[in-house]
C-alpha cells in the first residue's frame, strides 16, 4: 500500500531555478535602468546610509562636516 502512495518523479528543479533567474533578471534590469531609474534608487540608498551613520554614530568629523556644509548653504554662490 505504501508503494502506491509514492510519486515516481517530482520536478523539484524548475521553480527554484525559475525564481532565481527571475529575481536576478529583475535586479539586473533595475541596475541598468531598464525597469526603474536606478540612479534614484542609489541616491535614496546613499541618503539612508548617511542618515543612519550620522544619527546612530555621530563623531567629531561628522559634526565638523555638517557645520561646514551649513555655512556653505548660507554662503552666496
Amino acid at each position: 500500500m505504501a508503494k502506491d502512495d509514492l510519486v515516481p518523479y517530482v520536478n523539484t528543479w524548475f521553480w527554484p531555478s525559475f525564481t532565481l533567474v527571475g529575481a536576478s533578471s529583475l535586479c539586473f534590469g533595475v541596475y541598468i535602468g531598464k525597469i526603474t531609474n536606478s540612479h534614484e534608487w542609489k541616491e535614496i540608498f546613499l541618503d539612508y546610509c548617511h542618515h543612519k551613520r550620522t544619527v546612530h554614530s555621530p563623531n567629531p568629523l561628522d559634526k565638523i562636516a555638517r557645520g561646514i556644509m551649513s555655512v556653505l548653504k548660507i554662503a552666496p554662490k
